[in-house]
């Protein structure tokens, strides 16, 4: 059963960040077969692999990257890392009192 963006009412227009087969067919207006068939093909990511088998999810952001033709992804920011430096300033110290 196809399922369609306007039929699911408890996330109006947002896309989720990880999307059943049925829920990403129905945001690229295809049938299920032919999302799975793009998947065999190589055409979308395969499924995310932190979710069970018997239950695949594709990550969103994954599959509008692949589709987009921009397949390297963002780079990744360790809060930690970040936090421990705001405020630090840049570059060495030139000739220090």
């Amino acid at each position: 059963m196809t399922i369609r963006k306007t039929d699911n009412l408890l996330r109006g227009d947002r896309t989720p960040a990880y999307v059943t087969r049925e829920t990403g067919a129905a945001e690229l207006l295809v049938s299920p077969a032919t999302w799975d068939q793009w998947v065999k093909d190589g055409r979308l990511p395969p499924p995310s692999p932190s979710f069970p088998l018997g239950t695949p999810r594709w990550r969103w952001e994954d599959v509008d990257r692949r589709l987009r033709g921009t397949d390297t992804a963002a780079p990744v920011v360790d809060a930690m890392q970040w936090a421990a430096s705001f405020g630090k300033k840049k570059g060495k110290r030139s000739g220090a009192a």
